[in-house]
């Protein structure tokens, strides 16, 4: 089931689509919260971390695009509710998965969707290839990087990129997914997110600094641990 998100300052926008959903894709959708802010809305997403966002853009305070040049690295899809034709190009530049006019064709919708569930379930097979084969093969602009999963030491969330660094390269992977995407792909067991903005290998500490919160990885990088996640990380350091 996919968790998501319905940010629309208009009542009506938002039952509609909540409507859509449970009566074309039920079991498929779960929706986590209808919120009318872009500030209603940041709560949630830090807790629940939703799969998809139908998001408005003409809000009080703050725009769609406000909203999501919030996020450096997001592992979120969007996909955009507007009564306002003029704003696709923009939408789009923003990484849009989608944009729907309002008010919401039956038809549309269905396209949108349905391209989302099958961009998923690809996705999710691919993740659990990876998984498997403990191999993962990142698209760059050179083409395909392969790389087993042992050798890379930690990733990092670089604006619109993920930087992979390995013990195979002085130079990084830079790979145009999130962070979370990512670390789906990776072994829990060997995989930790010890800070918002980082995913380290366990295998590939070298020491953790207790008092400057920092963990010193086989390469010398050092890399931040956060507050909540020093309990964690002292069980494998």
């Amino acid at each position: 089931m996919f968790t998501t998100l319905i940010i629309d300052d208009e009542p009506h926008a938002q039952d509609t689509l909540e409507l859509m959903l449970t009566r074309y894709y039920t079991g498929k959708f779960k929706v986590l919260q209808k919120c009318s802010s872009v500030d209603e809305a940041m709560h949630i997403i830090q807790e629940e971390e939703p799969d998809l966002i139908f998001l408005d853009i003409q809000m009080p305070r703050q725009t769609g695009f406000d909203f999501l040049d919030l996020f450096e690295n997001r592992h979120f899809d969007v996909i955009f509710t507007t009564a306002h034709k003029d704003y696709a190009i923009e939408a789009f530049s923003h990484g849009a998965f989608g944009y729907m006019l309002k008010p919401i064709d039956v038809t549309e919708f269905q396209k949108n969707v349905v391209r989302y569930i099958k961009h998923k379930e690809e996705e999710d097979n691919l993740i659990a290839q990876s998984r498997k084969m403990d191999i993962s093969a990142f698209s760059t602009h050179g083409g395909l990087e392969f790389v087993h999963h042992d050798n890379i030491i930690y990733c990092t969330a670089d604006k619109n990129y993920t930087r992979v660094v390995t013990d195979q390269s002085k130079n990084p992977i830079f790979v145009s997914k999130s962070l979370s995407y990512i670390g789906k792909r990776m072994s829990k067991n060997r995989f930790v997110r010890i800070h918002q903005s980082f995913l380290v290998n366990i295998t590939k500490i070298k020491r953790f600094d207790r008092n400057s919160g920092l963990l010193l990885m086989i390469n010398g990088d050092e890399v931040p641990v956060s507050t909540r996640k020093k309990r964690q990380i002292q069980k494998f350091a």
